[in-house]
């Protein structure tokens, strides 16, 4: 598990103690790690030092410290950080990290602000990258809402994910475009590496064992793009529809397969359209494990059934190698279920909460932010990833009652 290095420097010595205390005793405290200064000469002793050594993951301060540090560094420290406000300042919106509110609070707030090693995938004999299937038999269950926290999600617990996009009308470029336009390793042609790569797949193809060879070894590099507020790896999303609308089955199916191959990833998160397309079916046929996300309402039921039945009778494989692979997940979930489910062979597998503010973002950071989502996607991540259930433990955010203020 990847542990976390951060610097907090505050003139308030009270303070800083509440916040240390609180780490010491929860879990954040196995996933993070703070030097504390309440003095501007410790502190600028340390960050000098550290500027040739290791550097840390994240800087929380007050003015009084990060100013004359960023002046220091010409204003372009390459050490992401957060102003320890109390709501004076001039600073951008997510730079700006409000001092009094409850701890667990200030300490989810930091860890997302801080900057994730990407772990590279070590392969061993007969170990795959595995890959999740985000799908629905209706629109608008919330596909990419969950899809884009699972993927922050794994990538908080010390995974490689990437996050896969193919619908048709992607939902997910206003909660990317912001986090793709700062990140600094943003490539000129970013919005064509998704067409490149399906261009330079089906051209090796045709072409030679000698150019299959060549896209292999190249894996990723050169076609996606890091998203630090996901912590993911991501494709810009298509913006020629005909390209998407002309991927087949056996298309999809050959590019999750060559994702999986390159061997970069832990983890694919594959987010497509609801619907017998041929990228939805590439997704059913290739992903190792399916969320199949259900709504309680008599109309989102009676599809979910009408689609097991649908495939039983034209596709026998498919039908059961999907309730084989599915977690079947109510999103949206008040409190208890009350509609019926379809079919006697149909169970739930685990629920999502409704979360009322989503119908007003106006900002895309809120909508990966939620702590009570957060919590029931981690939950999730474990059912699906055995082996990293510890991790994904120890990722909670989620305390025993609110009361932690300072």
């Amino acid at each position: 598990m990847i542990v976390l290095k951060a610097v907090l420097a505050s003139k308030d010595r009270e303070y800083i103690s509440a916040w240390l205390d609180f780490v010491q005793g929860s879990p954040f405290g196995a996933t993070m790690r703070f030097t504390a200064f309440s003095q501007w000469e410790s502190f600028q002793e340390y960050v000098h030092e550290h500027e040739t050594q290791e550097l840390p993951d994240l800087v929380i301060a007050e003015p009084e410290f990060l100013n004359p540090w960023l002046e220091s560094m010409g204003g372009g420290a390459d050490v992401p950080w957060l102003l320890l406000s109390e709501g004076h300042e001039d600073v951008e919106e997510d730079k700006r990290l409000m001092k009094y509110q409850p701890l667990p609070t200030l300490l989810d707030a930091v860890l997302n602000a801080s900057r994730q090693p990407r772990r590279k995938k070590v392969h061993r004999r007969g170990q795959q990258t595995f890959s999740i299937g985000v799908v629905s038999a209706s629109g608008g269950s919330g596909k990419t809402a969950v899809a884009l926290h699972m993927a922050k999600q794994l990538g908080l617990a010390g995974y490689a994910v990437l996050y896969l996009n193919l619908e048709t009308l992607d939902s997910v470029l206003p909660f990317l475009e912001k986090g793709l336009n700062r990140s600094v390793q943003r490539m000129p042609d970013a919005e064509t590496g998704l067409s490149r790569l399906l261009y330079d797949l089906k051209a090796s193809k045709k072409g030679s064992g000698k150019q299959e060879q060549q896209i292999l070894t190249k894996g990723t590099d050169g076609y996606v793009l890091r998203h630090e507020g996901l912590k993911a790896d991501v494709f810009w999303p298509l913006s020629n529809r005909k390209e998407l609308l002309q991927m087949s089955c056996e298309d999809t199916t050959g590019l999750i397969q060559y994702l999986s191959i390159a061997g970069q990833y832990d983890v694919l998160i594959l987010d497509g359209d609801s619907g017998w397309d041929g990228r939805s079916e590439g997704i059913l046929e290739a992903a190792d494990a399916l969320v199949w996300l259900v709504e309680d309402d008599l109309a989102a039921m009676h599809r979910w059934g009408q689609w097991m039945l649908h495939a039983e009778r034209t596709k026998p494989d498919l039908h059961q190698s999907v309730l084989d692979r599915a977690c079947f997940v109510v999103n949206k979930y008040r409190d208890s279920v009350v509609n019926a489910l379809p079919r006697p062979d149909l169970q739930l597998n685990a629920v999502l909460p409704y979360i009322p503010s989503w119908k007003q973002l106006s900002q895309e950071e809120v909508m990966l932010s939620s702590p009570i989502f957060q919590r029931e996607i981690k939950r999730l991540c474990a059912m699906l990833i055995e082996n990293g259930e510890e991790d994904l433990k120890q990722t909670g955010r989620i305390q025993n009652g609110d009361g932690w203020a300072i």
